[in-house]
């Protein structure tokens, strides 16, 4: 049994199903009240909020540098291959797989982070 984990900006990467398993999996593993920290690509649904979140999203990489196209590639990616989740849909995989109190503690353009407690 483990005292704590945490799952950084990976979880975006694979399906419903398989963020289920994985947030089961690791609950199975940790002692009671163990924190579990998680952050990944979360927005809003909707056909006028998520759009705004990704423009957002991309405007900042523009503004760090990347060069438009690469950023306008990147928000195009993260549309057409990622499963982004709502942050209450991503709430409800952690309170099924057994955890309670789900806090977020972050949010940062698309990216959130919570903790929630064995």
């Amino acid at each position: 049994m483990f005292d704590g984990a945490s799952c950084l900006l990976t979880l975006h990467f694979v399906d419903v199903e398989e963020r289920r398993r994985i947030a089961s999996e690791v609950r199975r593993r940790l002692k009671p009240r163990a924190a579990f920290v998680v952050a990944h690509l979360s927005a809003p649904d909707g056909d006028e909020e998520r759009p705004l979140w990704l423009s957002r999203y991309s405007a900042f990489l523009a503004s760090s540098g990347v060069e438009p196209e690469q950023a306008a590639a990147a928000r195009n990616a993260v549309t057409n291959h990622l499963e982004i989740l709502t942050p209450a849909q991503d709430e409800a995989i952690l309170r099924e797989a057994g955890f309670s109190e789900p806090t977020l503690f972050y949010t940062g353009f698309t990216f959130r982070g919570w903790v929630a407690y064995a």
